[in-house]
């Protein structure tokens, strides 16, 4: 079971959290208001913030904006243009590298 100091991190960066089968379904707005949902494993504190970490070292910001060129003025919510794309890419990643700090030092160094 997660304790608050992992739920905490994840509330205090708008992130919605909830159980989803054996994994954490984690719910939150880009900058440029792109509904992110993600999946993370972890029973406990130290294993969420491990899966956590590979879902930060894992996030492509080059194919993520990529893969929504196409749908721009197709899909409501999709910004028009590559740059807000690309810009708004790079803010998940960055977003994603914070929580993890955060989650590691919550979790690890407390």
């Amino acid at each position: 079971m997660l304790t608050s100091k992992v739920l905490d991190v994840l509330e205090n960066n708008d992130i919605t959290i909830e159980k989803s089968d054996n994994e954490w379904m984690l719910e939150w707005y880009s900058n440029a208001g792109e509904d992110m949902v993600e999946y993370v494993e972890g029973d406990n504190d130290k294993d969420f913030v491990d899966h956590f970490s590979r879902l930060a070292d894992d996030f492509d910001a080059d194919e993520h904006a990529e893969m929504w060129i196409e749908a721009r003025g197709k899909v409501a919510g999709v910004p028009l243009t590559i740059r807000e794309l690309i810009d708004d890419a790079d803010d998940i990643q960055t977003f994603l590298d914070k929580v993890y700090k955060e989650l590691k030092t919550s979790v690890y160094e407390d």
